[in-house]
């Protein structure tokens, strides 16, 4: 597409498009060409003058780079057209009924009257459609107003009060479009296009039109579209939306690539894997959507209140018509209602909370549990994976009673290989590491939840896990363990116990590094008024009592299997705790399922992140502080905005049934009112923090 530079100062550019001004191109589609340039503030393109003003960060994208997704554009008859969207429709609905309503002094007096009906028959049909569901609610109240206004034959009125009420619909839309413009925005899934290589040749198309197996180009300043895997090219990756990496990561040919992430450097093909919906990315925004639904107690009271109020409404409006005989009395009242303000403040408060957690890498998967996690005085913690590091070693191996070292590493390593374990993957990563190759001459690997590895290998039982697997269950004598045992606990080593053919062969100690933050964040935790802090493991009670002591803990339990944790849980919730479970293994997933707010972690099992109701994406347990302040915070702003909304509707009322004020000042305070908490609820969307 051919252009003229009229200004540029860094940082902003103002072009002019050779267009032609038939037929009339959309500006949103001139405008999508740069919604996937990394680091755009402002694109606006006034078809009129055939001007494209560009607004962008120098730091993310470059003058070449702007400059060259205009020479790379397609023709103008290529354009597409879209329809309108709702928020456009209201808006073209606010400017006629403006319009109309200013020259209406200009008409004659039947003119004005019909235009007042016509104007307000959209009221009407949503008050008699509510009447039809057996709804009394807002609807009602308003097109009860507009009619009470036409009853005493003020059209003026009337035509005031509909434009009004149009007027806060269109403001309600824009607020909530708003609030899902940021939410998408932090993770870059909207409207968009892409460039695919088709028949040879790279041709851009809409983002809903990439298929699975395309094959997708990604360039320097791009935002990459899909989720797939490189095919060819090299470049640098900015992750920072999807996993909190603070610099990029170099992706080449086989990596994983994830869309809403920013190639900072080099170019890419990919292999779309994932698209449109599918993505990661958004998968997690529409979790954030979804959880809209899964509403929060004070958000169901709420609007429980307001819907019980509208009847009251109705024979205050009465009463007032009864007591005062003015009609413009009982109409001001009827103009006022609670349900509308709570019903937009509250869920776009909790939408806001949730996506600015989410801009914080923490996934809270509804508004339920964004309230419970403000009410949370009790957490339990896994050790392993959440207050450990998750990347355990072996530290040392013992065999016993004749069985070789080397045996005894190898044959373990055989079985573990099959399981998909942080502490197998140890055993299997240091076996490789000593250099021993082990066959595949063991017969089908049985997992045992929470307790170990069962196989048979020549004939005789080999049998891989904890003490009380082996002992207890397996029968096996691990008295020769003994004196290691309570060696390797002082030292905060886990054990893995194996036995072939029901002797005890030999251990393996497993070191896994508590987290550097760990006992600062208990500390913190603390401090901000947790009561109660419990630490469930699976390793023996030495070891249990070394690792609570190095990060702070007073309260924990070891040889914790999972019905234990949900024993636990229970227990907190009977003496009255709000119980909030932090876990990330398999054996976690029933207590977090059972706990009021389960928390785990990006890297933990899948039935674990499936279960919980928080998944910190980030992964470092700060962010378990940061959501609960976010919760907490969510949930005072929404205790403001309901007592700004009882405290203006009432005065506003109070104005109607005393005459202070005419029923259009009442519907001006009432709107006006509906859209300031509105504003005020996005707030969490406006703090970086």
């Amino acid at each position: 597409m051919q252009y003229i530079v009229l200004h540029e100062l860094p940082g902003r550019l103002r072009l002019q498009l050779t267009l032609p001004r038939r037929p009339a191109v959309d500006p949103a589609q001139v405008e999508a060409y740069f919604q996937d340039l990394a680091g755009l503030l402002k694109v606006s393109f006034n078809p009129g003058t055939r001007c494209l003003l560009i607004r962008f960060d120098p730091r993310l994208a470059s003058r070449e780079a702007v400059l060259g997704r205009l020479e790379s554009a397609p023709p103008p008859r290529s354009l597409r057209r879209r329809p309108p969207s709702t928020l456009e429709r209201k808006k073209k609905t606010v400017i006629r009924s403006g319009t109309l309503l200013l020259m209406g002094p200009l008409f004659p007096l039947p003119v004005r009257t019909v235009l007042a009906v016509l104007g307000a028959l959209p009221i009407f049909r949503k008050g008699t459609a509510a009447l039809a569901n057996g709804r009394l609610n807002v609807d009602v109240l308003d097109a009860s107003a507009v009619g009470a206004a036409m009853a005493t034959r003020d059209f003026l009125t009337a035509s005031v009060i509909s434009f009004l009420l149009k007027l806060g619909d269109y403001l309600e839309e824009w607020t909530r479009k708003r609030s899902h413009t940021l939410l998408a925005g932090l993770f870059h899934v909207g409207e968009e296009w892409a460039w695919v290589v088709r028949d040879g040749r790279e041709t851009r198309i809409g983002l809903d039109e990439v298929r699975e197996g395309d094959t997708v180009v990604a360039r320097m300043g791009s935002f990459i579209p899909v989720d797939g895997v490189v095919l060819d090219g090299e470049a640098l990756v900015n992750q920072a939306c999807l996993t909190g990496e603070s610099l990029p990561v170099a992706r080449r040919r086989g990596k994983s690539v994830y869309a809403g992430t920013v190639v900072e450097e080099g170019s890419l093909q990919i292999r779309a894997v994932k698209v449109g919906t599918d993505t990661r990315a958004a998968q997690v925004v529409r979790i954030i959507e979804a959880a809209e639904d899964l509403k929060a107690e004070t958000q169901s009271r709420g609007e429980a209140l307001a819907d019980q109020v509208v009847p009251y409404s109705f024979l205050l409006s009465g009463a007032t018509l009864a007591l005062t005989g003015n009609p413009a009395r009982a109409a001001g009242v009827l103009l006022v209602d609670y349900s509308c303000a709570i019903k937009l403040a509250t869920p776009l408060a909790i939408l806001a909370s949730l996506a600015r957690s989410a801009r914080r890498r923490v996934l809270i998967k509804g508004g339920k549990f964004l309230e419970k996690l403000a009410q949370v005085d009790a957490f339990i913690f896994d050790k392993t994976g959440t207050l450990t590091e998750a990347t355990p070693q072996v530290a040392e191996v013992v065999a016993f009673k004749g069985f070789d070292r080397d045996f005894v590493l190898r044959e373990a390593a055989c079985v573990e290989e099959h399981f998909p374990h942080p502490v197998a993957t140890a055993v299997v990563r240091y076996a490789a590491a000593q250099g021993l190759i082990h066959a595949e001459e063991h017969a089908e690997v049985e997992y045992v939840l929470a307790h170990g590895i069962v196989s048979r290998h020549h004939g005789r039982r080999i049998v891989v896990g904890s003490r009380h697997f082996v002992h207890e269950d397996e029968g096996v004598d691990v008295t020769a363990a003994a004196g290691y045992r309570d060696a390797f606990a002082r030292r905060g080593y886990s054990l893995l116990y194996v036995a072939i053919g029901r002797e005890l062969a030999g251990l393996i100690a497993i070191h896994d590094p508590l987290r550097p933050d760990a006992k600062s964040f208990i500390a913190a935790l603390r401090n901000s008024g947790i009561g109660r802090i419990v630490m469930l493991t699976g390793d023996n009670e030495a070891t249990a009592r070394t690792i609570a002591a190095q990060v702070g803990i007073g309260e924990y339990y070891a040889q914790a299997f999972p019905e234990k944790k949900v024993e636990i849980v229970r227990q907190l919730q009977k003496e009255g705790f709000t119980v909030a479970m932090v876990g990330d293994g398999i054996n976690d997933s029933p207590a977090l399922a059972e706990a009021d707010v389960g928390i785990s972690m990006t890297h933990g099992a899948d039935i674990a992140q499936e279960a919980c109701d928080v998944l910190l994406m980030g992964g470092t347990l700060a962010d378990i502080l940061a959501a609960r302040t976010i919760a907490r915070e969510a949930m005072g702003l929404i205790r403001t905005n309901f007592n700004h909304i009882l405290v203006i509707n009432s005065a506003a009322m109070a104005m109607a049934v005393t005459g202070v004020a005419p029923p259009v000042v009442s519907a001006a305070v009432h709107n006006l009112a509906t859209i300031g908490v509105g504003l005020q609820a996005l707030k969490p969307l406006r703090r970086r923090k």
